[in-house]
């Protein structure tokens, strides 16, 4: 074979790689029982479920959520305290989905509009080198605060190197800062679709 062609055929390859670094992959949003927009003024996050494994992701994610809400809009948030609190008293695991009902009476008592949840299928912090590459996929649901019925749920994956820019710029290095990037992204694609408003 002509050694041209390896060579462009390499040269093809390694460009490919280093611009795959840099492309970004959206989050994607499933609809259910829902018609757009969402009256959503005051809202409750649920603790986070957490399935991959690594130790306190759940109330890292939580917290992150959180502050990002806050940055975001200004939404009347149900304090963690007080979600905690409606969990204990109710006998529920934090690591179990409330049952529809069990979302109704959580809202009822905490006086929001919807319920966000959020799900940790993937969290990892993988050395490469004198690097640390975060990887991280979650799920976010939003629940009805009227009768606790699904109403979408938001999927989104990335690792902290799908962030870099030119000379290491811009990577992630600890799944908080990937989480917070993600979170963000998936907050304006709601905005974006125009799935919740506020008209207080």
């Amino acid at each position: 074979m002509d050694p041209r062609f390896l060579t462009l055929m390499g040269m093809a390859f390694l460009c490919l790689h280093l611009l795959s670094g840099c492309s970004s992959t959206r989050p994607s949003v499933q609809e259910f029982k829902v018609a757009p927009p969402v009256q959503a003024c005051r809202v409750g996050v649920l603790p986070f479920v957490n399935r991959s494994g690594y130790d306190q992701g759940e109330r890292i994610l939580y917290r992150v959520l959180l502050a990002e809400l806050v940055s975001q809009r200004p939404w009347h948030l149900a304090l963690e305290g007080d979600v905690r609190l409606i969990y204990r008293e109710l006998r529920l695991r934090p690591w179990i989905w409330p049952s529809p009902e069990q979302m109704r009476i959580i809202a009822s008592r905490l006086g929001v509009d919807i319920l966000v949840g959020g799900e940790i299928l993937e969290m990892e912090e993988q050395v490469q080198g004198e690097r640390v590459n975060p990887r991280l996929k979650i799920q976010l649901h939003v629940y009805s605060g009227k009768d606790g019925t699904l109403l979408w749920t938001t999927y989104h994956g990335k690792q902290g190197t799908d962030y870099r820019k030119i000379m290491h710029f811009g990577l992630s290095n600890s799944v908080s800062q990937l989480g917070k990037k993600m979170l963000k992204e998936i907050l304006i694609l709601w905005e974006e679709k125009g799935l919740l408003v506020c008209s207080d």
